[in-house]
């Protein structure tokens, strides 16, 4: 990529602005580049841009008005001619290697990205796309980029790299709010300023007003509307079937107001907004607000969003472009707390869950529900209740498995892979019966999910088809190409079996059954794959310590390794020199695991040995090292990394003896700390994860377990697959 020139606040005409940006373009000893477009709205940023294009009849031009992040990359994808974009492992980055030409490409009104208010994709617009195509196109490409940005803070001057500001803008404000900021009009105005869509009908404004504390009528705003003060600042226009609306003739005039108000004050307001509009009984003027900007106001209300999305009725009732887009402003810079509704949304955003319709978001958020178990089987429910007049296009009969970000410590998280799903006919009814390569996973009746028993011999149900998610959507099972008619599913929905209106369903996280609504028609071609090509940029909050790792329990340990494995020794048995009370009442209450097969651990042998006393704990390990007495403080736990693992009777010290080359000693600072880390690193090295970044939670918990410990070369390591030859 060229050197660019250092940032200049300097404003240009716009004539002047077109010529140097036409040069620029030209220019021919320059490789790939980019120029932000500033200037305050009406200062001929548009204009220019269209100029540019006319110029250069091959220039893509996106227009990123009322569009998300999502939106944008796809039309500059399709506009380049970049086919298949929906699979398995594309992403805009990816793609952008794959732009062969050398294109213009402009990106018109990105600050004016996003359905809401309350939005982030005008920021997601310049980091996920036009910085993506200035990152990752390919090398030796002549690309010119030209992004159009808002500059009331001298946007494009700081955003690094040629910029252009235009002169002018389209004016003043109005003193409206001040001196008397106690009028009807005050009211009305900032009331429409704070509304989370741009166009707002007459009913709606009127319900804003009142949750701003003043209630102004519609016949009194209708009668504002003819004021000379209001009609120069609002505009009259109608939803396409007659309901009147009204908007701000220049959208910067609500920013401005909204920046007025104190941050507090506009959340309070925001959180009685969406207390007003989520009324059952609403007017369809309401409704139609509601679709398209309830998720915004509950964005804006700070901490009402995660509320928000347990009302299913209020979810059900919203579009979901617009709540993804809230999804995306409400937890932005605020990690999204595991196990919560924020958190299901996250992995749906991140599975790439990308509906074409209501009717399909609707049947895959039902389905993330019935994946999430019992606990969410009420919201699943209540889900399709308020569905309503929307049409699922499919739903989900039942779900067996673990879904994304659903799992308790309890117990190992299992998640087998699926090789072989089939729909078969037995004499008691239809079943579908799921195996590995090697072992079967489940049988289950075909309608309900209820558990049976591994069919013998059986043939499969009449008319079944088989079909394998392919890098672009179904197909045949065992093809490597063709179409199969099979509603559009996220890539991490790999197997399917249709028999009838049936199908069974195979996923990384279970196995599921869905019914296809045969009136619903057809919502999307067969063959296409539900991908985002943007990621969310939200994140995952850190999960709370487990509290059995603090006193870990004989349940919790067998919960995981079995009763077997876990040895108990009566305090009669112990050995006199062990004289710490921690470690004895430890190993008489509670047990030890006994285990081996995982971070070079082997302590099998005090299932039958017992704890050995060590003559010389810190020599060079032989048989001699046992002592015959029972004089010894240190006794033997086992091996851990090639070296001794010794307990130090005296303060209950978990040690390693330093044979194998590792120089801290420290590996638990007391025997309970020690197993709680191995336990809680055994449950996760064992356990199934399809998509949850669970290791850095687990580093987080040993930390918190003992800090100590944790810091030491042996802990370190066991999170270096390399180094371990025992990992799988």
């Amino acid at each position: 990529m060229s050197a660019t020139a250092a940032p200049k606040r300097a404003e240009v005409t716009a004539e002047l602005a077109l010529d140097r940006a036409l040069w620029w373009i030209d220019r021919p000893r320059d490789t790939s580049a980019w120029l932000w477009i500033g200037g305050r709205s009406g200062s001929g940023r548009t204009a220019l841009l269209r100029e540019v294009v006319a110029r250069h009849p091959a220039a893509v031009r996106v227009d990123c008005v009322g569009r998300s992040a999502e939106e944008v990359a796809r039309e500059v994808a399709t506009a380049l001619g970049i086919a298949a974009t929906d699979s398995f492992d594309d992403n805009f980055a990816t793609m952008t290697r794959r732009i062969s030409d050398d294109p213009v490409v402009v990106l018109a009104n990105t600050q004016w990205a996003g359905r809401l208010r309350t939005s982030r994709e005008p920021v997601r617009v310049l980091d996920e796309v036009a910085r993506t195509l200035i990152r990752h196109h390919r090398r030796g490409l002549r690309m010119r980029l030209l992004i159009e940005v808002d500059d009331a803070q001298a946007t494009a001057a700081e955003l690094g790299g040629r910029h252009l500001t235009l002169q002018g803008s389209f004016g003043s404000l109005p003193a409206f709010a001040e001196p008397d900021g106690d009028t009807a009009l005050s009211y009305a105005l900032r009331a429409l300023a704070l509304a989370e869509h741009r166009f707002v009908p007459m009913p709606v404004w009127s319900l804003l007003c009142s949750a701003l504390g003043r209630d102004v009528p519609e016949s009194r705003l209708d009668s504002l509307l003819g004021d000379d003060a209001a009609g120069e600042w609002i505009h009259r226009s109608d939803d396409g079937t007659g309901t009147p609306l009204v908007s701000f003739k220049q959208e910067a005039v609500a920013r401005q107001l909204r920046t007025q108000m104190p941050a507090e004050e506009a959340r309070s307001w925001h959180a009685r907004a969406v207390t007003a509009l989520s009324a059952a009984d609403a007017p369809e003027a309401t409704r139609w607000y509601a679709r398209r900007a309830l998720a915004g106001h509950a964005a804006a209300a700070a901490g009402q969003f995660e509320a928000f999305l347990k009302d299913m009725a209020a979810v059900a009732g919203v579009c979901h472009e617009s709540l993804f887009e809230a999804f995306e402003a409400a937890f932005h810079g605020r990690p999204i707390p595991q196990g919560s509704a924020g958190a299901r949304l996250h992995y749906l955003a991140r599975r790439g869950v990308r509906p074409s319709s209501q009717g399909e978001w609707l049947a895959l958020l039902h389905l993330a529900l019935m994946q999430a178990g019992p606990t969410e089987a009420a919201a699943a429910d209540r889900l399709l209740s308020a569905a309503g007049p929307v049409a699922l296009p499919w739903r989900t009969l039942w779900a067996e498995g673990v879904g994304a970000g659903v799992f308790s410590t309890d117990a190992l998280v299992r998640r087998p892979i699926v090789r072989t799903l089939r729909i078969v006919h037995t004499p008691t009814g239809d079943l579908v019966t799921a195996r590995t390569r090697h072992d079967h996973i489940g049988t289950w009746d075909l309608a309900t999910g209820a558990p049976r028993p591994e069919p013998g011999e059986t043939t499969d149900a009449s008319g079944t088809t088989q079909a394998d998610q392919g890098p672009q959507g179904w197909r045949p099972a065992g093809a490597a190409g063709g179409e199969v008619d099979l509603p559009c599913m996220p890539q991490y929905i790999r197997r399917g079996v249709r028999s009838g209106h049936r199908i069974a369903l195979a996923s990384m996280d279970g196995v599921c059954v869905v019914e296809v609504n045969q009136s619903a028609g057809q919502e999307a071609a067969p063959g296409r794959l539900l991908k985002r090509l943007v990621d969310t940029d939200t994140k995952l909050a850190r999960a709370d310590l487990p509290t059995p790792a603090l006193a870990p329990t004989t349940d919790w340990l067998t919960d995981v390794w079995g009763s077997a494995a876990v040895k108990r020794f009566p305090q009669e048995t112990l050995p006199a020199a062990l004289s710490d009370i921690g470690a004895r009442e430890f190993l008489s209450a509670v047990g030890f695991p006994c285990v081996t097969g995982f971070l070079e651990l082997d302590t099998t042998g005090l299932a039958d040995m017992g704890l050995r006393p060590i003559a010389e704990p810190f020599g060079k390990p032989d048989e001699a090292d046992e002592a015959d007495d029972a004089e010894s403080t240190y006794f033997s736990l086992g091996n851990w990394q090639g070296a001794r693992l010794l307990l130090d009777g005296r303060d209950g010290r978990v040690l390693q003896d330093g044979s194998s080359g590792i120089d801290d000693e420290l590996a638990g600072s007391s025997l309970g700390q020690f197993v709680a880390m191995v336990r809680l690193y055994y449950w996760w090295r064992a356990s199934d994860w399809s998509i949850e970044d669970t290791e850095s939670d687990v580093r987080h918990w040993l930390n918190l377990i003992d800090p100590q410990a944790f810091q030491t070369q042996g802990w370190q390591r066991v999170f270096e697959d390399y180094n371990f030859d025992d990992r799988s």
